[in-house]
């Protein structure tokens, strides 16, 4: 595992200790093993592995900043998250965090949020960009085995992936905080 941390690239180290440990550990034994590295990059740190998706932390996000009003991405984010998908040639999305629930309905003032999701040409969501959790697949269908889902390949995304979704979770100033600092007396 040493040698496959030295590459300095998070989810590649990821994916080389999880090569050279074979099929031998589940996801569940796989995650606890990488959670015993220290494995981080661009402010993002390693939480779990799961059927190809690695989950990791993100820095802490002030929500006002995400969800400015009725729950949908602030155009800033929105902005930084278009770029990132035409960079990697993927399609971006804004769901719903979670469905409504009919035996739970939301009570106001509760306003559902959204998330974004930027997917392949395959319809495969390669990327999860939530305020308190991303999401990266770095095991996907191949376009010859679409129905095999034993037939898991590497996902090229690039070097800069993180360091790319890092200004999608960089601090923004909300329309408050920029009036206050714009004020002679602060």
């Amino acid at each position: 595992m040493n040698s496959a941390k030295k590459n300095g690239h998070l989810l590649e180290t990821i994916l080389a200790i999880r090569a050279s440990i074979g099929d031998g550990l589940g996801d569940d034994e796989l995650t606890r093993l990488l959670r015993t590295t220290l494995l981080s990059e661009a402010g993002f740190s390693f939480l779990s592995f799961f059927r190809g998706l690695v989950t990791l932390t993100v820095p802490q996000q002030d929500l006002t900043t995400w969800y400015p009003e009725q729950g949908w991405i602030a155009p800033a984010r929105e902005k930084a998250a278009r770029a990132i998908a035409e960079k990697y040639e993927l399609s971006l999305h804004e769901p719903l965090d979670r469905a409504a629930n009919v035996w739970h309905p939301a009570q106001a003032p509760e306003v559902a949020h959204h998330h974004l999701e930027m997917s392949d040409d395959r319809w495969q969501t390669v990327i999860v960009a939530h305020p308190r959790y991303l999401k990266i697949r770095v095991l996907g269908r191949a376009e010859r085995y679409r129905y095999d889902s034993e037939a898991l390949c590497p996902v090229t995304l690039g070097h800069e992936i993180l360091q790319d979704l890092s200004a999608l979770y960089a601090d923004v100033p909300t329309r408050k905080h920029a009036a206050e600092s714009s004020c002679p007396c602060h």
